[in-house]
C-alpha cells in the first residue's frame, strides 16, 4: 500500500484526516508529522510516495522541508497547503509541472482527490519532486522574504526574495537579472533556504514568470552536456550563509552596464529611458524614435535605412492593430536575418525603439531590462 506523509502542526487536523482515510480510502495509508523536522525523520525511515505539507509550522516550516527534500536522491511529489492560492497561480504552477497546492481551510474531499491524482500520476512518471523553478513560484505564491542558495555541482548562486518578489541575484561574476537567468538554467539544483533577505538593493524588476521561462530557454540551449563551472566555489556556502557577510549589495561594485543607473538610484533620482538604453547590454546599434519621426537617441547608426525601417515597422504595426480591431500594440517584434542576427522593435504610441541584438543575446531579455523605463517614458510623453 502506498504511503502519504501529511505534515501539519494542527494535531486535530491530522487525526481527522487519518480517521476519514481509514473509513473511505484503501489505496494509501496516511503517515503524519507535526513539523518539517519530524517529516524528514519519517522520510529517512520509510518509503513515502507523496508529501502533503503546510507552510507555517514551528521548528522547521514547510519551505525548509521542501528545500531539504530537493537534496534527496528520490523524487517525491509534493502538495502544499497555503492560504494564498489563486486560480491564475494554479494555472502557472501546473503549466510548469510544479507543485500542486490546496487552499486553506482545507476541503477534505478536494485534498483526497488531489492525493489520489498525485499518486496515480506519480506511478505513470508524470509528477516530479522538488525543482528550483517550482520552489521559487511557491515563494512568490506565499509572499516569502528569504535568501535562496542554489547548488548545481560546483556552481552556487544566491537568489534574494522580498515579499515574494525576486529583487536580486548573485552567481559570480554575474549579478542581478543575468545571475537570475544563470541560476534558474541549472538542472537539478539543490535548494537551501534562509529566512532573511540579506540583499539591500533591488536590481531586478522583471516578473518571476518571465525569468523562469527565459532560464528554461537558456537551459534548453545549453543542453544536458553543459558542465561549465560558475557561481561561488563549492563549499563556501556552508555555515549559515557565512559568505554573505562579504556580499554587501549596497556597496559591491556593479557591472559597467548598470553602474550609471545604480548611481542615479542611490542619489534619489529616477533613471531615464535614455540612460537605460545606453546602459543595456547585448546591443550592436539602437535608435529611439518619437512619433513625429525624430530620433531622440541613437547608437552606431551607420546605415541610413535603419531608422526609417524601424519607424515603418512601428507605424505598420499600429495600422494593422487598427484594422484587426486590437486595443494594444504588440509588446515587441523580432526579425531574424539569414546570418542569425536579430532586430528587436518595440512599437509605442509616443516612442518606438529599434535594437540590433548581438549574437547569442536574447531579445526578450532586453525587453525585460528596458520595459519599465520605456513604459514610464511613454506615459510622460503622452
Amino acid at each position: 500500500m502506498k504511503k502519504v506523509l501529511v505534515v501539519d502542526d494542527d494535531h486535530g487536523f491530522l487525526l481527522s484526516l487519518q480517521a476519514m482515510c481509514r473509513e473511505r480510502v484503501d489505496i494509501f495509508e496516511v503517515v503524519t508529522a507535526g513539523n518539517g523536522k519530524e517529516a524528514l525523520a519519517v522520510l529517512a525511515s520509510q518509503p513515502i510516495d507523496l508529501v502533503v505539507t503546510d507552510l507555517k509550522m514551528p521548528e522547521m516550516d514547510g519551505f525548509e522541508l521542501v528545500s531539504r527534500m530537493s537534496r534527496l536522491r528520490n523524487s517525491v511529489p509534493v502538495i502544499v497547503m497555503t492560504a494564498f492560492g489563486t486560480p491564475e497561480m494554479e494555472d502557472r504552477l501546473m503549466d510548469l509541472g510544479a507543485f500542486q497546492y490546496i487552499e486553506k481551510p482545507v476541503d477534505f474531499e478536494l485534498l483526497l482527490q488531489k492525493i489520489k491524482d498525485g499518486l496515480a500520476a506519480g506511478a505513470k512518471g508524470h509528477v516530479s519532486g522538488v525543482s528550483l523553478a517550482s520552489f521559487l513560484q511557491l515563494l512568490e505564491l506565499d509572499r516569502k522574504t528569504c535568501t535562496i542558495m542554489a547548488r548545481a555541482g560546483a556552481r552556487i548562486g544566491l537568489l534574494f526574495f522580498k515579499n515574494g518578489s525576486l529583487i536580486n541575484a548573485y552567481a559570480d561574476p554575474l549579478t542581478g537579472l543575468d545571475a537570475a537567468f544563470e541560476i534558474i538554467s541549472w538542472d537539478q539544483a539543490e535548494i537551501e533556504i534562509h529566512n532573511f533577505c540579506r540583499n539591500r538593493k533591488r536590481t531586478i524588476e522583471a516578473p518571476l514568470g518571465f525569468i523562469l521561462i527565459e532560464g528554461a530557454r537558456l537551459s534548453d540551449e545549453r543542453g544536458e552536456s553543459s558542465t561549465q563551472a560558475g557561481g561561488l566555489p563549492a563549499g563556501e556556502g556552508d555555515d549559515e550563509f557565512a559568505q554573505l557577510d562579504d556580499l554587501d549589495f549596497a556597496t559591491a561594485p556593479l557591472p559597467p552596464s548598470t553602474a550609471a543607473m545604480a548611481q542615479a538610484l542611490e542619489q534619489g533620482g529616477k533613471v531615464s529611458l535614455e540612460e537605460t538604453l545606453q546602459a543595456a547590454q547585448g546591443i550592436n546599434r539602437m535608435v529611439l524614435v518619437a512619433k513625429d519621426g525624430t530620433a531622440r537617441l541613437q547608437r552606431n547608426i551607420d546605415n541610413k535605412e535603419f531608422k526609417p525601417f524601424v519607424t515603418y515597422v512601428a507605424v505598420a504595426a499600429d495600422k494593422i492593430r487598427g484594422i484587426l480591431g486590437y486595443a494594444d500594440l504588440p509588446s515587441h517584434i523580432i526579425l531574424t536575418q539569414e546570418n542569425g542576427e536579430q532586430l528587436l522593435i518595440i512599437p509605442g504610441a509616443e516612442l518606438s525603439v529599434g535594437i540590433e541584438v548581438q549574437p547569442g543575446v536574447s531579445p526578450t531579455k532586453i525587453v525585460a531590462a528596458i520595459g519599465p523605463a520605456l513604459a514610464e517614458a511613454q506615459q510622460l510623453a503622452s
